[in-house]
């Protein structure tokens, strides 16, 4: 089947999507759906993409086995769709209408029932605490730490007894190294500085971010060109970028440029992006005006990835040849 002309003001974004999702945009619009929008946006990060359509999927099952992926996001408008294998791009069905408002004879109803006796909240600031690190998906989709509060209003007996319990389970997300500097007693400083020199990657951003003043410039710089040349997004890379925006001495500079040739495209994208905004060539780290040079970048084509760096190396007076000769 071939694929219909996508409407002008949408085709640079579409033609960007994958085979199989392009494939499903044109059964949807051969059965007489619409595209009301594409572009970049939550849920994809900037080197992805959506689109949006007026009405409900119908040409294909959510239980289809042919390599895409059926979600749903609960917390942004209810909305669902497909997505590729990656992640980065969607097609989202619109999102469901509204409840509509209950009439008068069940609003009377639910007054006249009898109404549950609410759940005792959980008392002192140790039983909050541990109440607070049962993670759900809301905590995990939004980013929500333990209960730091519990931590500051905690008697000394009540801290000792919540030091145990984040000493006894380990520094195993970045959750648990917000509580430890929270805590900020020796044996918690003591488990910090122990997860930078044997956590994992992204343990080990935590801690730069969280407690910078327990690592030096030279650990620092060495830790976030490890991070820059193996680490992949949501495992320790995006935090290692927040950092790099403003820390980047010219070690942690070089693996950054050597990372638009060497790595995936949507990390070399972000690289560029953060180059030109170090070199002050942007005003932010992701500057959108920008953007169609950055995805140039996001080609496994050798000569296009090494045409692409000697124009970034130009717009910032570098010159590529170092790196380009290793």
């Amino acid at each position: 089947m071939n694929e219909p002309a996508w409407p002008d003001r949408f085709t640079a974004e579409l033609e960007r999507f994958p085979a199989p999702l392009r494939a499903l945009l044109t059964a949807e619009l051969a059965a007489g759906n619409e595209i009301i929008e594409a572009g970049a946006g939550f849920p994809a990060p900037p080197v992805g993409g959506l689109a949006r359509l007026k009405a409900p999927i119908s040409t294909r099952a959510a239980d289809a086995k042919d390599g895409l992926v059926f979600r749903r996001w609960p917390n942004w408008n209810r909305e669902t769709g497909f997505t590729d294998a990656q992640g980065f791009f969607f097609v989202l069905n619109p999102p469901p209408p509204p409840p509509s408002d209950p009439g008068m004879d069940a609003i009377r109803a639910s007054a006249d029932a009898p109404q549950p006796r609410p759940a005792p909240n959980p008392s002192g600031a140790v039983d909050r605490f541990q109440a607070s690190m049962v993670l759900d998906y809301e905590k995990w989709h939004d980013g929500i730490g333990y209960d730091l509060e519990a931590i500051e209003s905690a008697t000394n007996e009540e801290r000792a007894s919540i030091e145990r319990i984040v000493l006894g389970q380990g520094a195993q997300n970045w959750r648990d190294i917000e509580a430890l500097v929270a805590l900020g007693t020796p044996r918690a400083r003591k488990a910090l500085r122990q997860a930078f020199d044997h956590g994992k990657i992204e343990i080990r951003m935590a801690v730069l971010s969280r407690a910078p003043d327990l690592v030096n410039d030279q650990e620092r710089t060495d830790a976030l060109v490890e991070a820059i040349r193996v680490e992949q997004f949501y495992g320790g890379l995006t935090e290692a970028l927040d950092l790099v925006e403003g820390f980047h001495p010219p070690p942690v500079i070089d693996a950054l440029f050597r990372g638009t040739l060497v790595r995936a495209g949507e990390i070399a994208v972000h690289f560029a992006a953060l180059l030109y905004y170090i070199h002050g060539k942007a005003q932010e780290p992701f500057d959108w005006g920008h953007r169609p040079f950055f995805l140039q970048f996001h080609t496994e084509v050798e000569s296009e990835r090494v045409a692409a760096f000697h124009r970034l190396c130009a717009d910032v007076g570098v010159a590529p040849a170092r790196y380009l000769d290793t």
